[in-house]
Formats: structure tokens, sequence, C-alpha cells
């Protein structure tokens, strides 16, 4: 007779490890480990500047109203691979595969996940002139783009 199954064991973890961590402390982990995918993003496609690129990234991101634990699930997609060579291709063109997303969640009508993929392709339009790099459109998402930038402003006003 199994004491625990393989769901309690899961839960339990989850449990643990959420309450030694702080949202804080999470979504640091998720800033850093997001300019490093970024960084590897640029590098992967021969760009020079890549650490200013993704400086000028988070620079961007933290200007929205958003959590970057919320969003390191979309941007670290393409980097969970262990092997370095997939790594490099499925990087190579992340912000095409990005933008190819937003455009299917688009299709499918779900606002909530074409918005998250808006942040990030904004983040990059905004900083891709130290690379070279193409931007893509979504214009479509700007008022609320700036509605977001707009409440982190006065969220940092109160501070």
């Amino acid at each position: 007779m199994k004491l625990f199954n393989y769901n309690s064991i899961i839960l339990a973890t989850t449990l643990s490890l959420t309450g030694c961590c702080f949202c804080s402390d999470t979504d640091t982990i998720a800033r850093d480990l997001t300019y490093d995918n970024v960084v590897i993003y640029c590098e992967s496609n021969h760009y020079a500047f890549c650490e200013v690129y993704a400086q000028c990234y988070l620079d961007v991101f933290d200007q929205l109203n958003v959590y970057p634990s919320n969003l390191y699930g979309l941007i670290n997609l393409p980097f969970t691979n262990s092997l370095s060579r997939y790594k490099k291709v499925s990087a190579k063109n992340f912000m095409d595969n990005l933008y190819s997303r937003l455009k299917e969640e688009e299709k499918i009508n779900r606002e909530v996940i074409s918005l998250d993929v808006s942040y990030l392709l904004y983040s990059h339009n905004q900083c891709s002139s130290i690379i070279g790099a193409k931007q893509y459109d979504i214009s479509h998402y700007y008022p609320k783009i700036e509605e977001s930038i707009e409440r982190k402003r006065k969220k940092m006003n109160k501070k």
C-alpha cells in the first residue's frame, strides 16, 4: 500500500518551496534568468552589444506593471532544454516564435496570454535598434501597455 501518491508528493514539495520563497525573491530570480535568456537570444543571432540590449530590455520591462515571475514561463520555453545546440537553434528564432504565439492566441481569443506576450515583444521593440533586430507589430496592444506603464508610475509615486 502506498502512503503517498505522486500528486501529494508534488503538492507537498510545491507548498514547502513556496513557503520558503518570497515573491520578491522569485521575481529577482526570474529577472536574472530573463536577462540571461535575452543575452542567449541575442548572441545566437550574432548581434553585437547583447549585454546593452539585455539591460535595455529589462529596463523597459521594469516600466510595465507586471511581475517577472508571471511571464518567465513564456520567455524561458526555448531555453529549458539542456542541449546547448538545441538552445541556440530555438533561441535564434525566439522573438519570431513569440510573435507567432501572439497571433495564435489572438485567433482563439485568449487576450490575457496575448497581452503577456505583447509585453515581452514591447520590451524587444523598444530596444531592437541597439542590435539592429526587426520590430514586431503590436500596435493593437499599445493602449493596454500604456495603461500598464501608467499603473506602475502611480504605484512608484505612492512609495
